[in-house]
C-alpha cells in the first residue's frame, strides 16, 4: 500500500512535490489544504480531496504523513498537530523561524514515535551527490575548501518578506540549502562561524537581509564559504569544493539543458537571447528523490538522510550566523544556544536572545 501524503499548501513548493510524486510509486497525495486554492490545486493534479484548514486535513484526511509546504510560522503548529495524530512529517527548509519553536517540533515527533524529516531537496540531487561520491572516494584528496552559492533575485510569495512570519531573510531562507550541503559534503558539522549580511535591493521592502555571505570552520582547518542571496539576477545554484590534489565543479542551475534562442520580438514572455532551458529540473533538483527516500523512512527501511535534529543544527548555526554580523562578523563558536523567537532577531533586536 502506497504511503498517503496530505500536503498542507497549495503554492509553488506544493506543486513542485505534486509533480515529483508521480515519479514515486510507492507515494500518493491523498489531500491538499489551503486556505485559498485547495480545491483548484486538487483539480490541476488530481488529488481526491481538499481542504481549507489544514487542521481539518490531520483530523478527517485519509493521510499516513503530512508535508509541511507552508510559510514557516506555521512549521510549528502542523508538525504537533501532525504527531498528535500519530502522522509522519515531512516540513519544508527551514524547520522553523527560530531554535525555540524547531526543538519542540523535534521533541513532540520524538515522543510521539513519527517521523520528522527536514525537506533539504539539495541532498538528493544528482549532481550534488555524484560531486560527494567523488570526495568519498578521494579523487581531490583531503578537501579543505567548499564555497556554494545560491540565489534569485527575490521571492515572489509575499509571506517572505514578513520576518514575523518568515523569521529571516535570504540567509535562513536560502543560507540553509548552503550550510546543509556543505555538512553533508564535509561528513561535519562546523565549529565557528562568522557572517556578513547585507540589504542591496529590496531594502524598502524588508528589514531582513536579502545577501549573506556566511564562513563555515571546520574540525582539522577546512573551510566553506556560503553566499545566499535574493539580490542575484538571473540566479545561481554553485557548488565548488578543493582538496590537496584536485578541485570538483558543479553548476546545478546549468544542470543537462535545452538550448532555446529567442528574437527580441518573439510572442513569448521570456527572456530574448540564448537560454538553456531544464527538461528534467525537478529530478534535477532531488524533489523526486527526497520524495522516495521519505517514504523509505517512514518504512523503516532506511535511516533518515536530513532528519529533524540535522535541521535543528543548521539553524543553529544559522542563529549563530546573525550574532555573527551582529558582532561585525567575528567568529562565533559553536554549539550556539538561543531563546529567540525569530533566527533574525540576532542581528536586528536590541538585545538578542542567548541561553546561558
Amino acid at each position: 500500500m502506497p504511503l498517503r501524503l496530505g500536503l498542507v499548501g497549495a503554492g509553488f513548493i506544493a506543486s513542485v512535490y505534486a509533480s515529483a510524486a508521480r515519479r514515486v510509486p510507492g507515494l500518493e497525495i491523498t489531500a491538499v489544504a489551503s486556505p485559498r486554492s485547495a480545491r483548484a490545486f486538487a483539480d490541476r493534479w488530481s488529488v481526491p480531496a481538499a481542504f481549507q484548514d489544514w487542521r481539518q486535513l490531520i483530523a478527517e484526511a485519509p493521510i499516513d504523513a503530512v508535508a509541511i509546504a507552508a510559510p514557516n510560522d506555521l512549521h510549528l503548529p502542523v508538525t504537533l498537530a501532525a504527531a498528535a495524530a500519530g502522522k509522519h512529517v515531512l516540513c519544508e527548509k527551514p524547520l522553523a523561524p527560530g531554535l525555540p519553536a524547531a526543538a519542540e517540533m523535534v521533541e513532540a515527533c520524538d515522543r510521539a514515535g513519527v517521523l520528522l524529516i527536514c525537506a533539504e531537496n539539495l541532498l538528493f540531487a544528482p549532481m550534488y551527490e555524484r560531486a560527494r561520491t567523488l570526495l568519498r572516494r578521494g579523487e581531490v584528496g583531503q578537501p579543505y575548501l567548499l564555497r556554494q552559492q545560491q540565489g534569485h533575485a527575490g521571492p515572489q510569495a509575499d509571506w517572505f518578506w514578513d520576518i514575523g512570519r518568515a523569521g529571516g531573510g535570504a540567509l535562513l531562507d536560502i543560507g540553509c540549502h548552503g550550510i546543509a550541503l556543505a555538512c553533508h559534503q564535509l561528513g561535519a558539522l562546523p565549529e565557528a562561524v562568522a557572517a556578513l549580511l547585507a540589504r542591496f535591493r529590496h531594502a524598502a521592502r524588508t528589514p531582513a537581509e536579502d545577501h549573506a555571505v556566511v564562513h563555515l570552520r571546520y574540525p582539522g582547518g577546512a573551510l566553506a564559504v556560503i553566499e545566499a542571496s535574493w539580490a542575484l539576477p538571473g540566479g545561481a545554484d554553485l557548488l565548488e569544493v578543493i582538496g590537496s590534489r584536485g578541485r570538483i565543479t558543479a553548476n546545478l542551475d546549468r544542470a543537462p539543458a535545452l538550448e532555446l534562442y529567442r528574437e527580441q520580438d518573439a510572442p513569448s514572455s521570456g527572456s530574448p537571447g540564448w537560454q538553456s532551458v531544464m527538461y528534467e529540473e525537478a529530478w534535477q533538483f532531488g524533489f523526486p528523490q527526497e520524495l522516495e527516500h521519505f517514504v523509505e523512512a517512514a518504512a523503516g527501511r532506511v535511516a533518515p538522510r536530513f532528519p529533524g535534529r540535522d535541521a535543528l543544527r543548521v539553524l543553529e548555526i544559522i542563529c549563530a550566523a546573525y550574532q555573527s554580523a551582529r558582532l561585525g562578523g567575528a567568529w562565533v563558536p559553536l554549539p550556539f544556544a538561543s531563546t529567540a523567537a525569530r533566527a533574525i532577531d540576532h542581528w536586528l533586536a536590541p538585545e538578542p536572545s542567548v541561553a546561558p
